[in-house]
């Protein structure tokens, strides 16, 4: 019989028999407990995801957004489309379990953060800089551009 007593931690401590420590997890095989949820921007309709990492912005700063809008005009998509999700304003990173669960992307456009989304499940997985930083720099809006057009078209 193995009946918990008390719960210190991660470690639960039983009657008779104690359990096993279990490794430590990274952040790509942590199990989900429960699934947070999320405020993002759009409406996830086909299921692109963008990540950004904007400390000062809600999503992105107002130039970013209006290329970021146009970018998806010219793709013959709209925001309700996709799903921006702010990563700075998150209470802590999240697990990509959780993102998948909620978002269940095809394709997730990493916005300048250093979130790690290993390419797996179908997912197609494109790092880039932000939509600001491709505002200064033809050269890394040339290269985004070449590449959206093959991801999500």
């Amino acid at each position: 019989m193995t009946e918990t007593i008390f719960d210190v931690g991660d470690v639960a401590v039983t009657a008779g028999v104690e359990a096993p420590p279990e490794a430590p997890e990274t952040e790509a095989v942590r199990k989900p407990d429960s699934v947070p949820q999320f405020s993002f921007y759009g409406q996830n309709k086909r299921e692109y995801l963008f990540l950004t990492d904007e400390q000062q912005h809600e999503w992105m700063s107002e130039p970013a957004m209006d290329a970021f809008v146009k970018t998806l005009a010219a793709l013959k998509l709209t925001v309700d489309d996709v799903a921006v999700l702010n990563l700075a304003k998150l209470k802590e990173p999240p697990l990509i379990d959780h993102l998948t669960s909620v978002f269940k992307p095809k394709v997730v456009v990493n916005l300048g953060t250093s979130l790690a989304w290993p390419e797996q499940g179908g997912v197609k997985v494109f790092h880039t800089s932000t939509f600001d930083a491709m505002l200064a720099d033809a050269e890394k809006k040339r290269v985004f551009w070449t590449t959206i057009k093959m991801l999500l078209i």
